[in-house]
């Protein structure tokens, strides 16, 4: 009996009933599939569910392989194997919403030692890298790089039609531990070498993706079998946090929002005045026993000293109680954050990446002012995006520092955004 039909025949056996028929055709694609980016005689094989780390030289597998997607030729669902991949909590408002997402996860609240790679090949042939998208918080690679909520096109086409093959990350949390995150894209980058026979690739990140990446390209990873191995050769960042963010606990009324329209993303009071009534907001809070928000008190970083805190948020930002809220303070939260972003700040890249940095001016979202106590994009200051002596000190690494007048999700969607993108590989 050949290798391939033992495995189909021992998956089946781990399959409940009325899966069997539906496996079977997803043999038969992956079977038929030569022509495919990926898929030749010597990649690795759909595993058995059984399988562990010990039976591969690899730190992940590749669990499954979807054809049926609205914007992607494939998506891969890949399981890490590294021992600092734990499972993260969820609830239900931080859930993912996206059925495509959700169903080649398998779950809404996915395991955290699994990752998506989705991909598009380029729709004309130039020989460029491939390019790595990752996606920033709340988000997922259809969100952030395909189409918006209000159906503005991502960054996805102009790549493709420009002669790109695109690759993206979906996490399994979105709000996920960076450090978790960075070892996935480990995984993920070590998968794209494999598929498209190439050392090198370039990577673009949004917001709260390039805390990851720079852990990696930092090289922080070694010793959690996540190596950077000196892939990258052009790193793109949109309004990514490069000197950290204080948002959360710079402004009040924000967290109101977040309980009123269940908004994906962290409060930072434990408890709030809601409807007249105190309201325990620990679960929903960014510290650490509430839980669901691991990465983000990652982000945080103090801007005080530069642009004091105004009057009505002191004690949001500093801790204690009034008669509306109660706060542990940002400190605490960059403590259960380890200070992570005052770690990277003595961490550098790789001096050989070339690295290129879009900040949004614009602080308005549909007419609604974001953070307004200093230049941003509505969420991180203009002055911390352009902060590169912490992440590329090294001379002429950097290659371009640009402003332009979007907010912080328009630098994903508004065609501005994209032609900045695409001058950086001319």
């Amino acid at each position: 009996m050949s290798l391939w039909k033992k495995i189909k025949k021992r998956i089946k056996k781990l399959l409940p009933l009325g899966q069997e028929e539906q496996k079977d055709i997803e043999y038969e694609q992956l079977e038929s599939a030569n022509h495919t980016l990926g898929m030749i005689d010597n990649e690795p094989v759909l595993p058995s569910p059984s399988m562990t780390s010990t039976q591969t030289d690899l730190p992940y597998q590749v669990m499954e392989r979807f054809h049926d997607s609205k914007y992607w030729e494939w998506t891969e669902r890949i399981r890490g194997y590294q021992d600092r991949l734990t499972q993260e909590k969820f609830i239900p408002e931080i859930e993912c919403k996206d059925e495509e997402i959700i169903r080649h996860f398998g779950s809404s609240q996915p395991a955290s030692n699994d990752v998506l790679l989705h991909y598009l090949p380029a729709l004309k042939e130039v020989h460029q890298n491939p390019v790595l998208l990752v996606h920033g918080a709340g988000h997922h690679a259809n969100l952030s790089w395909c189409e918006s909520l209000h159906q503005e096109k991502g960054l996805l086409y102009s790549l493709s039609s420009s002669g790109k093959d695109v690759f993206a990350v979906s996490f399994a949390h979105c709000h996920g531990d960076n450090w978790q995150q960075a070892i996935q894209l480990s995984n993920i980058i070590r998968r794209i070498k494999d598929v498209a026979h190439t050392d090198k690739v370039d990577l673009i990140a949004h917001s709260k993706g390039g805390v990851p990446v720079w852990i990696y390209l930092a090289g922080l990873c070694s010793s959690l079998d996540a190596q950077y191995q000196g892939e990258v050769e052009r790193y793109i960042m949109l309004g990514t946090p490069n000197r950290g963010l204080d948002f959360p606990f710079r402004h009040v009324f924000p967290n109101w929002s977040v309980i009123e329209m269940g908004i994906n993303a962290p409060i930072a009071c434990d408890s709030i005045m809601y409807y007249g009534l105190y309201l325990d907001t620990t679960e929903r809070s960014i510290y650490r026993d509430g839980g669901v928000f691991p990465g983000s008190c990652q982000l945080l970083y103090r801007w005080d000293d530069k642009y004091p805190v105004q009057i009505q948020s002191k004690t949001l930002y500093y801790g204690g109680q009034n008669i509306l809220l109660h706060s542990r303070g940002i400190d605490a939260a960059i403590r259960e954050g380890d200070h992570l972003i005052e770690k990277l700040l003595s961490s550098p890249i790789d001096s050989q990446i070339k690295v290129h940095v879009l900040a949004g001016n614009q602080p308005y979202f549909n007419g609604i002012r974001g953070e307004q106590d200093a230049e941003s994009d509505g969420l991180v200051f203009v002055e911390s995006v352009l902060f590169t002596d912490g992440i590329a000190p090294s001379p002429n690494q950097v290659k371009r520092k640009d402003v332009l007048p979007l907010n912080h999700l328009e630098l994903l969607y508004h065609p501005d955004a994209h032609q900045w993108v695409l001058d950086g590989f001319s």
